[in-house]
């Protein structure tokens, strides 16, 4: 899904935005809390993320319209210190109480030099990298994972135990395009599991190694994993049932941030000069296409394909306003 579509209409980012955010406007939220999560999901595709851009808003106005997730959350931060805060999020989507957390995670790394948050009791939060590339915008090291509640099947395989958790790592450079793993803690493969497993089964262990590192901090550290007692205070909000943990980490409490700066320079520009993967026509490290499509469709326009426009024209059709494609 993640690749540039063969066949697409460009559409500009304030044209999306303005669409995405009467998309949710309708749905119930305020006119900020559209207007915010119309922004995150179009920096998304803007960075070529599909999955989880634009196309997730039929997706997050439906589980709205049907009652299963809060429109108008009310965001608190429930406890806090000089490192730490906690987030909830009222039963609404996780693109409202991660962002916040995201920020005090920042704020605090900035002050303190190391800054962590947790949310909880919300919807999906979409694709990770927005959160850490909040720490980028202050020169920070950031870290984001995030989790959704559920239970392991006894009969299952241990090497499909995974959730597909997201996560995220993002680290600052200088001229070169900052290093940005932004990915599901999943294999997305059309063979079969038992064929595609024999093939590498090291890639499966380790995916399994790092998914459960997601479900740990994202999940039962920010406190979603109370299966065996009701949550404390009810909620009525059948989608919210994620959490999330963020990470900031200023570069500059451990060394000048200018010499750091320079080393990932150097150490970005060296790899882009290697030979490419076999099938690739170009060598670079996570985060570096991304950041190129970024600047360059800001200018041009978001190459949307014909399933993307169908599945946002639906979901306009359902709450009464036109598409503007």
């Amino acid at each position: 899904m993640n690749v540039v579509p063969k066949e697409f209409i460009r559409v500009m980012p304030d044209t999306m935005r303005g669409f995405i955010s009467e998309l949710f406007q309708k749905a119930g939220t305020s006119e900020e809390d559209a207007a915010h999560i119309a922004n995150l999901l179009v920096l998304t595709d803007l960075r070529g993320v599909f999955s989880h851009g634009t196309r997730q808003t039929p997706g997050y106005v439906g589980m709205m319209l049907d009652g299963k997730v809060n429109p108008r959350p009310n965001v608190r931060c429930i406890d806090e210190s000089p490192t730490t805060a906690v987030f909830d999020g009222d039963g609404g989507m996780g693109h409202f109480a991660s962002f916040h957390a995201a920020k005090a995670a920042v704020a605090k790394a900035k002050e303190m030099g190391l800054g962590a948050a947790t949310s909880r009791n919300h919807f999906h939060f979409g694709s990770a990298g927005k959160y850490t590339r909040l720490a980028l915008e202050e020169d920070l090291v950031g870290f984001a994972v995030s989790c959704h509640r559920f239970r392991h099947n006894p009969g299952g395989m241990i090497a499909t135990a995974t959730g597909a958790s997201p996560m995220s790592f993002a680290i600052p450079a200088g001229n070169q395009p900052p290093i940005v793993v932004d990915m599901a803690i999943g294999i997305d493969t059309n063979q079969p599991f038992e064929q595609a497993f024999k093939q590498s089964p090291a890639a499966y262990f380790k995916m399994l190694g790092l998914s459960h590192v997601s479900h740990a901090l994202g999940g039962m550290m920010a406190g979603i994993w109370l299966f065996d007692k009701p949550p404390d205070p009810p909620t009525i909000w059948e989608g919210a049932n994620q959490g999330a943990f963020i990470v900031a980490i200023d570069i500059s409490r451990f060394r000048p941030l200018d010499e750091f700066k320079a080393e990932m320079d150097q150490h970005i520009e060296d790899a882009r000069q290697m030979q490419p993967a076999p099938g690739y026509d170009r060598a670079d490290l996570p985060g570096g296409l991304e950041w190129e499509r970024e600047q360059e469709w800001s200018e041009i326009g978001i190459p949307i394909s014909d399933g993307h426009q169908e599945q946002l024209k639906n979901v306009a059709e359902r709450v009464g306003i036109p598409a503007p494609f």
